[in-house]
């Protein structure tokens, strides 16, 4: 047999409670309830951590946050030097390898480039708006708008009072979405995608990983318009919606927008499975989408993913993968994304790879072999790990006590940590004392834990122009 191609297609922010294919009520992921019909579906996919650079080197590299590096400070993950990732492995088994991103934390200077033969992040490489006009020019004007935000939220939660904010916010937004908006949009993306197939060997299988940040806030409001299913297709109401996101007040219509910006995504998922299809190779190729982590809407009281939140709004991730042989099936056993070289491997029909993390499972396709799911999360802060069975979660944090911003609570994190049984509590509400889960998951967080300190660093620092981008999605403050 000849081996497959394979297409990792990965989402930012991309919750599995909101996929139509698992039983949401509103139709945001056509393209993806068909192709469920014939592809294995993970129900328990778990990501490695909560923010994209502690996810990311768990699906790439295998690693989670107390086994990777960090670039520049130690909130910023990276992929440590000649680690091995399943680009890499997959290039020296005979794969050509290529990738077109655009989430700004993905970067060669952290390695996310490690194993690929072509490597394009479009919103780095891009460092100028449409207009011709340099970002750097907005600096100032973001500088003085996070800091007056800042301020008003931490003196009160009254909308009144951060009213003046929120419409500073508003005009910020306007002014990015007529000349330089901080994500770069999926058909774009796609594009790239696609035209790098286009000019890949014919001679060799290639690897192909794209990521799309079209769930990332802020939303764009061409793309929530594009997916059809918002409340509204007013660019000023969705600014003045996600303003309300931005403070961290309750504001259902982000939902609907959300909802609209996902159906858009499973759009340009259908664009890759027609081109496959078009070329002739669907039947030669492993398809695989799944997020990086989840997103936050104001379960308990917050917007977005946070530093240390463990909760499953962030952690529970789809994964769908289909494969030359059209298979359907369910699987309810947790699986971590950390894992998937070793799924990648099977499927292709070749040795697992030596990376990090491996589950000591012969099989990933049956539902009777378990293995402990691991997730993890470090700054400067400390350490937070997360430790689970199918029935059980232990979570602990290690280092300084980790705040309450807004209304999210992570203090039972704190001290000996704590324990959800998530058979009976599967939306993690009704915590229970640390001493009520197996010993194995409370020995595995001990273990693993590490002083932020002790990880190792990549020489270099993160540059004005950087920051700003990062500041723009929410990343810096």
């Amino acid at each position: 047999m000849s081996k497959p191609n394979i297409v990792l297609l990965t989402v930012d922010c991309f919750r599995y409670d909101r996929c139509s294919f698992n039983g949401y009520t509103r139709p945001t992921t056509p393209t993806l309830t068909e192709l469920a019909q014939s592809s294995f579906v993970f129900d328990n996919a778990i990501s490695t951590g909560p923010y994209t650079p502690e996810a990311v080197p768990g699906f790439l590299a295998g690693l989670h946050g107390y086994n990777s590096a960090y670039y520049s400070e130690v909130d910023w993950t990276a992929i440590p030097n000649n680690a091995e990732t399943v680009a890499s492995y997959l290039r020296d088994s005979g794969w050509e390898t290529t990738a077109t991103i655009t989430n700004p934390q993905l970067t060669t200077e952290r390695n996310f480039d490690t194993g690929f033969d072509t490597f394009r992040n479009l919103r780095t490489e891009n460092t100028h708006s449409q207009v011709g006009k340099s970002p750097d020019s907005a600096g100032p004007l973001r500088g003085r708008l996070n800091s007056l935000l800042r301020s008003l939220r931490e003196r009160t939660q009254s909308v009144d009072s951060i009213s003046p904010a929120l419409g500073l916010y508003m005009l910020y937004r306007y002014r990015q979405f007529l000349n330089d908006w901080p994500t770069i949009r999926g058909e774009r993306v796609i594009n790239g995608l696609l035209q790098s197939l286009d000019s890949r060997d014919d001679d060799r299988p290639f690897f192909a990983w794209s990521h799309l940040m079209d769930l990332h806030a802020p939303l764009h409001p061409d793309s929530i318009r594009s997916g059809g299913l918002a409340w509204s297709d007013g660019t000023a109401r969705h600014l003045f919606a996600d303003a309300g996101r931005m403070a961290h007040r309750h504001t259902p219509a982000y939902e609907t927008m959300y909802d609209s910006a996902l159906r858009y995504v499973d759009e340009q998922i259908g664009r890759v499975v027609s081109y496959l299809q078009r070329k002739g190779i669907w039947d030669e190729t492993i398809l695989v989408i799944t997020a990086d982590h989840g997103e936050a809407l104001f379960e308990r009281g917050v917007y977005g993913h946070q530093y240390h939140n463990m909760f499953d709004e962030l952690l529970h991730v789809p994964l769908l993968v289909h494969t030359p042989e059209g298979t359907a099936e369910r699987f309810e056993t947790p699986f971590s994304l950390a894992w998937l070289h070793e799924l990648l491997a099977d499927l292709a029909d070749i040795d697992r790879g030596p990376l990090a993390s491996t589950s000591g499972r012969s099989s990933h396709l049956d539902d009777d072999e378990q293995a402990v799911v691991l997730s993890d999360s470090v700054s400067h802060r400390g350490h937070t790990v997360a430790a689970r069975t199918a029935d059980y979660k232990h979570t602990r944090h290690f280092g300084e006590p980790l705040y309450r911003d807004f209304q999210l609570s992570v203090e039972p994190f704190n001290g000996d940590g704590t324990t959800y049984d998530l058979s009976a509590d599967p939306t993690e509400h009704l915590p229970l004392d640390a001493t009520e889960s197996p010993q194995e998951l409370r020995d595995l967080a001990t273990d693993v834990q590490i002083e932020p300190a002790e990880i190792p660093s990549l020489d270099g620092e993160l540059d004005t122009q950087a920051r700003e981008r990062l500041q723009d999605l929410g990343y810096v403050e």
